[in-house]
């Protein structure tokens, strides 16, 4: 029975966690792997240029054929009106719209019949056409702003798609930086707990030699159990922040999570140097975003789209020419030796009017109009607001975040100099427990207030490297 217990705990053994070593450059890498919100970004960006390639489908040079052959039996209604069977017909015509909107085109083609009079009487020709909306495309050029509006529409997109997968990447590293201020915070939690520790053992000695009473013990149990819950508290928040960022980077889900070392004082320095940079200058630094080169294509995209509406309720005037040469005889290969000698020239020319009637095609210009000017304007108008306000905000941002941090030292410093003194005076009974715990929680808090102080600098900076994606400081380059 022992033995076959001992299987069964053997086999319900879990095997060893594979373990991921996070860190900035592992961040970076794994969007190689394209997770989801990287696929996502790279979808849209394929839904634009599809959308583009479709308009570019229009102009590709087409080859068609086609043949047709028909015979019957029935009889003539007379003498001098035969009936023409067999019949055959074929023909290929190689033709191409450019993106001016003309259409050119040449084809080839014989037409064969037999009937009471003629045998294999036979036409052979071969022919060139071209036509073009003269108003919408000659002087307007609707065609040509329609596909240049698309490829707009593409770099735009590959733009915003860029500046997008730079601020996923800033998303991890928020995360990343949050799981390393948890770890400081855990550092800090846990030093102070094995004092609490000590200090609990030590008042279970005084209660035993009847120096302390039983309140004493209690309040050092107390802050020890507080400070338990707060680590715990903080377990909790780490697990929260590695869920993040599993949910982010599903290729390490499985995996258990170790922060690679890292040295915080040369990220403060980094972070000093960026911030340097950014505060630096008094209004928004165009060269370093991305934005600005979208804002521009906009407006090129307004000016397109409006031609290209302006021409909705236009009269059509198409222009269909052609020129070609035939040749006919009996036979193919003598309508050939006739196409070769005669060359009967043959050309044409027709032009279609349609002028639409009544008011619905100018009410729908006039709505396309104020949908594009609307569209574009709100976009432009969010892209501009959203390069200063970040530049502006940021900088004023990271004042007061340096004003705090500095505050929260001076602080921290001084409660560490207080707590010293109290200790002292502590021992010598001239100060109660219950004063001593106070000032040991608040140097705690002092300390892990300037870890979230730090952390918030850090997202600051990370928030506005999102919008200027080409600010040329080290703590931008992963």
């Amino acid at each position: 029975m022992f033995k076959i217990l001992t299987v069964l705990c053997f086999s319900l053994q879990v095997s060893p966690q594979a373990k991921t070593v996070l860190s900035e450059s592992f961040l970076k890498e794994s969007l190689k792997n394209s997770p989801p919100t990287i696929r996502e970004l790279e979808l849209g960006l394929l839904r634009t240029q599809l959308e583009s390639s479709t308009i570019q489908e229009r102009f590709n040079t087409t080859l068609t054929g086609r043949m047709n052959y028909f015979k019957t039996e029935e009889r003539p209604f007379a003498q001098f009106v035969p009936v023409n069977t067999p019949i055959t017909t074929s023909q290929v015509e190689l033709f191409k719209t450019t993106q001016s909107g003309l259409r050119v085109g040449a084809r080839g083609f014989t037409d064969q019949f037999t009937n009471n009079f003629v045998n294999e009487g036979t036409t052979t020709g071969l022919s060139v056409s071209a036509g073009i909306d003269i108003w919408k495309d000659l002087f307007k050029g609707q065609t040509r702003d329609t596909v240049k509006n698309a490829q707009k529409m593409v770099e735009v997109s590959k733009l915003q798609t860029d500046i997008s997968k730079k601020a996923f990447l800033n998303t991890l590293r928020k995360q990343y930086w949050a799981l390393v201020a948890n770890q400081e915070a855990m550092k800090i939690s846990s030093m102070l707990l094995k004092t609490s520790k000590k200090q609990v053992a030590q008042a279970k000695r005084r209660l035993k030699s009847k120096v302390a009473d039983r309140g004493e013990v209690a309040r050092y149990q107390s802050q020890y159990s507080a400070r338990k819950a707060s680590i715990a508290s903080l377990r909790y928040d780490r697990e929260n922040i590695i869920r993040g960022i599993k949910e982010l980077l599903p290729s390490i889900a499985a995996e258990d999570i170790i922060i690679s070392p890292y040295s915080i004082e040369k990220t403060r320095l980094k972070v000093l140097e960026c911030t340097a940079i950014i505060v630096s200058h008094k209004s928004s630094p165009k060269e370093y975003t991305q934005y600005d080169e979208i804002i521009a294509l906009l407006k090129d995209q307004e000016e397109l789209e409006k031609n290209v509406n302006s021409s909705h309720s236009a009269p059509e005037v198409i222009v269909q020419s052609e020129f070609g040469i035939k040749g006919r005889s009996n036979g193919y290969s003598n309508t050939f030796e006739d196409l070769s000698d005669n060359r009967a020239p043959n050309y044409s020319l027709g032009v279609q009017v349609n002028i639409p009637i009544g008011n619905r095609k100018k009410t729908t210009q006039e709505i396309l109009q104020k949908v594009t000017e609307a569209k574009i304007k709100a976009q432009r108008e969010r892209q501009i607001a959203r390069v200063d306000a970040f530049h502006t905000q940021t900088v004023r941002q990271i004042s007061y975040l340096h004003e705090i941090i500095a505050d929260q030292k001076d602080n921290t410093r001084y409660l560490k100099q207080s707590l010293k003194t109290s200790q002292k005076k502590y021992n010598q009974a001239r100060l109660t427990v219950q004063q001593l715990v106070t000032e040991q929680d608040a140097y705690l808090q002092s300390n892990l207030d300037e870890i979230q102080t730090n952390l918030a600098i850090l997202n600051t900076i990370l928030d506005y490297l999102s919008v200027f994606t080409e600010t040329p400081c080290d703590f931008n380059r992963v």
